[in-house]
């Protein structure tokens, strides 16, 4: 059985085939999956997008895995209800790689980057963009130091040749690797997977300690150790049933333009740490399958990024305040907002785990607690819960100067005030919600099915 994408797609056509979308008609590489995508979204439609036939390119190209939150949390067989306590649970078993000598990602090895890199549809995703780029590439790295690996995200630009332009925004780990590297005067070897099993890419969306390896976080994902090969041109490991690696590195000391570029808060940008990646190889399956990641304001480059992120603050918020009942990063505030339901006991406590809630992401710039009758997932009902519930005076508080990410285009030199808002009920509430009759509903249900 196929352990990577192709192995999770076949199951997907044989599970729930509505749920791919396959478009036979030749189609350019540039634009054209960013147009599906966005289209299908506003019909309030999320399949996974392959375009089999990619004009001047042999691969077909595959997008929005993780377009829809009940496809994400099937990944790990259950539902958006119990995702965060089902991805909890897995974490709890960390399982490490395992190596192998043989792989189906160097079925093809091709050591003149150059060529390599022209049989690839890496393209243009929006009008702004400076030119093709990698969205779906996961940069492996090891720590410079222990050797421990680690799996993140960072936009490619294609400058031709061998060479792209990369931005390590997010002050993550491969940041902290690259600057201990360039002290010593080295490039950071690294490795970029296009195509793996969707839940290698969840474990590279996560957050975890330094000293922790994330090929283990996939493998407890997954229920089994993730099969590892080594690069041919550098000592890096990755995905054995990966689709195609790009092996190289990030070059010491050398910095270019990159972008603009359309990211997650739905705007293009050129801030960008500027540094340069140089590509040593290519490998790839014979007949690999090139996939993508639609950026921008699109709702799998904001799911992929947030729901790990829910289920591992809702984890470190229940140490300290147990009658935390979820957490939503809602696609309207991109990474930057976030509401928490939640058990009050004692007058102050939402306040207080508000402050945690900030001091655990330094993306939130907005939080939101309201009583745990409110379903944070329906926007609706916490603006209704803001309405009735908090007033602006009284209710919420501000923290002015605080680091955030810079890709937010209102912070001011990489920094921004946090708010924090408390729209849950006093204690001593004694306003009742209105409740519908439940024998009426079962009437209006038979009624409206005859209908």
């Amino acid at each position: 059985m196929d352990k990577g994408l192709r192995g999770y797609l076949e199951q997907l056509e044989r599970e729930k085939p509505e749920d791919l979308l396959v478009v036979d008609r030749e189609c350019p590489a540039d634009y054209t999956l960013t147009s599906l995508v966005g289209l299908l979204e506003e019909q309030n439609r999320y399949p996974v997008v392959m375009q089999q036939k990619v004009a001047g390119y042999d691969l077909p190209m595959v997008a929005n895995l993780f377009g829809d939150r009940s496809r994400v949390a099937a990944m790990l067989g259950t539902t958006p209800e119990r995702f965060a306590h089902e991805w909890q649970q897995r974490i709890g078993g960390l399982k490490s790689p395992r190596t192998v000598q043989q792989a189906a990602v160097q079925e093809m090895v091709d050591t003149d980057a150059v060529r390599g890199l022209g049989g690839l549809p890496v393209s243009r995703h929006f009008r702004q963009d400076a030119g093709p780029y990698i969205a779906s590439g996961i940069v492996v790295a090891r720590d410079p130091d222990t050797g421990v690996h680690n799996l993140s995200f960072h936009r490619m630009q294609y400058k031709g040749q061998d060479r792209f332009g990369i931005s390590l925004h997010s002050r993550g780990h491969l940041w902290d690797y690259y600057a201990r590297a360039e002290k010593r005067g080295v490039a950071l070897p690294i490795a970029v997977v296009i195509g793996c099993h969707p839940l290698i890419y969840l474990a590279a969306g996560s957050k975890m300690a330094m000293e922790q390896d994330e090929y283990a976080l996939a493998g407890a994902l997954m229920g089994t150790p993730v099969d590892l090969v080594r690069c041919v041109t550098r000592d890096v490991l990755v995905p054995a049933w990966g689709e195609i690696v790009l092996e190289g590195e990030i070059l010491p000391e050398i910095r270019e333009d990159e972008g603009p570029f359309g990211e997650y808060t739905g705007y293009a940008t050129d801030r960008s740490t500027r540094n340069v990646v140089q590509i040593t190889a290519v490998t790839r399956r014979r007949e690999a399958l090139y996939m993508d990641l639609i950026p921008g304001y699109s709702s799998e480059h904001l799911l992929l990024g947030r729901m790990a992120k829910e289920a591992e603050v809702v984890s470190r918020m229940k140490e300290k305040f147990p009658g935390i009942r979820a957490i939503n990063f809602p696609r309207s505030g991109t990474h930057f907002h976030a509401y928490m339901s939640m058990k009050k006991v004692a007058e102050g406590q939402p306040r207080q785990a508000l402050m945690l809630l900030l001091g655990l992401d330094m993306y939130l710039k907005w939080v939101v607690a309201v009583d745990d009758d409110i379903d944070v997932f329906n926007e609706e009902e916490v603006l209704w819960a803001l309405a009735t519930r908090m007033q602006p005076d009284t209710g919420q508080f501000v923290v002015p100067a605080v680091m955030c990410n810079l890709l937010d285009p209102s912070s001011r030199d990489g920094m921004s005030a946090k708010m924090a808002t408390d729209a849950t009920k006093p204690l001593d509430w004694s306003m009742v919600r209105c409740t519908r009759d439940p024998q009426a509903d079962d009437l209006a249900r038979e009624i409206l099915g005859q209908i």
